[in-house]
């Protein structure tokens, strides 16, 4: 893509310009390097037209501006965001296919998996980090290689009306739909309005993918479901946690097949269930792909596992919810180790917090976990009732959490570490590797 073609499509205006072909958008002018596009927006405490000089300075190959400018190559909009979406409607249709994917959990695990196997058949553009959003959706479509066939991208909402905004945008072929919980409870207003705003995603498309537990709530014609139920499309069998990973059996079509992921997680399976729905619906060797995932990995704060002296870290620091909580409960109380469970605040929850963090202490009350470590205001009440049945520990700082952790190393323990984005959890593994 180039100057003139952005021109076009967003019908911007320009006095004179250079014309030159564009390597990347940005909405950070500080990743602004030569050949690349700036597109500044306005936030609650900046306004990026206010960095235009700093991205031409770093070789910016033109920019959006909402207001007139003396610098080169710069484009006169009404809107930045709005262009810059109709440049990501513009790459999209390049595409031959595109996945979209929404839930309260299991995203992006679902994105990596699919982006893991089809990268094999076809070449796969996807979602980065979390650009999921209203403005992380157009940036993500603008910057499709010339080369894509297949997009993948992750939807994120935070209220009714969020979804439908962007499925309008990417139109996707194939629309998935991971799980439902008491995520963004806080914004949605209720479980309800996350069902009702979650399930925007299958308005249009070819295919809806969802759990069959959610059929009940959607009026859909041509659709694939998952899970354990016997009625399920592809139906999960068995989940295992070995000392190597997780292995299971899936069934589609009457025809069982035998998997092994080098990951812990009860809920990867649950993830692959879509997967297969999609590799169903494209037609695409199951078996080829169960032979692939002896392979897969996740990204850091997604799951991945890492040793440290003696420590055995699952790092799923990204983000909690009650239902990814839940999973993480039940993934690590099967791994046949010395098990210890780091929890930072699950945030979002409104009304519904402190009883929600009541039920998560609960149920480690109840699993095979070890020890509990809990951090944050709001899991002092998971604290509270853990306690009541496993050793468990409340710390106000993060340093005290590393000090107690190092002291229990000689049981060489396996140390799930979670926590919503904003405890920032990753910082006790970063203080672990020093």
């Amino acid at each position: 893509m180039d100057i003139k073609t952005v021109l076009h499509i967003t019908e911007g205006k320009a006095d004179s310009f250079v014309n030159k072909k564009i390597k990347t958008f940005h909405i950070d002018s500080r990743k602004i390097s030569e050949g690349d596009f700036f597109v500044p927006l306005k936030g609650e405490k900046h306004d990026g037209h206010d960095f235009i000089p700093d991205a031409v300075k770093r070789g910016a190959s033109g920019f959006f501006t909402e207001k007139p400018t003396t610098y080169p190559n710069g484009i006169l909009v009404e809107n930045s965001l709005k262009a810059l979406t109709q440049v990501g409607r513009f790459k999209r249709k390049q595409l031959k296919t595109a996945v979209g994917i929404t839930g309260t959990a299991g995203k992006t695990t679902t994105k990596e998996l699919l982006k893991f196997i089809l990268s094999d058949f076809f070449p796969i553009y996807a979602t980065e980090g979390n650009l999921n959003n209203e403005i992380g959706l157009p940036l993500t479509l603008a910057n499709i290689p010339e080369r894509a066939e297949v997009g993948i991208f992750e939807m994120g909402a935070g209220k009714i009306g969020d979804i439908r905004h962007l499925v309008n945008i990417a139109q996707p072929q194939i629309r998935i739909l991971t799980a439902i919980g008491h995520g963004h409870t806080e914004k949605f207003g209720s479980l309800e309005n996350v069902i009702k705003g979650k399930g925007e995603i299958f308005e249009g498309g070819e295919v809806c993918i969802l759990p069959y537990s959610l059929l009940k709530h959607y009026r859909l014609k041509n659709f694939v479901t998952f899970g354990t139920e016997e009625n399920a499309d592809i139906k999960v069998i068995s989940v295992k946690i070995t000392e190597r990973g997780t292995e299971g059996i899936l069934s589609v079509k009457n025809h069982s097949f035998n998997i092994f992921i080098p990951v812990y997680s009860k809920a990867l399976f649950h993830n692959l269930g879509a997967v297969f729905g999609v590799l169903e619906y494209m037609e695409i060797s199951l078996q080829k792909a169960i032979e692939k995932l002896s392979d897969f990995s996740l990204p850091e704060g997604r799951g991945k596992i890492m040793q440290i002296g003696d420590f055995t870290i699952i790092d799923d620091t990204y983000n909690a919810n009650p239902l990814s909580v839940e999973n993480a409960i039940y993934t690590l109380s099967a791994i046949p180790k010395y098990r210890i469970i780091v929890l930072g605040d699950m945030l979002e929850l409104g009304r519904y917090s402190q009883h929600l963090h009541h039920k998560i202490g609960k149920l480690i009350g109840k699993s095979q976990i070890d020890t509990a470590v809990f951090y944050g205001k709001e899991m002092k009440n998971a604290y509270e009732e853990a306690s009541k049945k496993v050793r468990s520990f409340y710390f106000k700082s993060k340093d005290e959490v590393v000090e107690f952790l190092y002291r229990e190393r000689e049981k060489k323990p396996v140390i799930l570490i979670k926590g919503s984005r904003g405890m920032k959890m990753e910082e006790i593994i970063h203080r672990l590797k020093c």
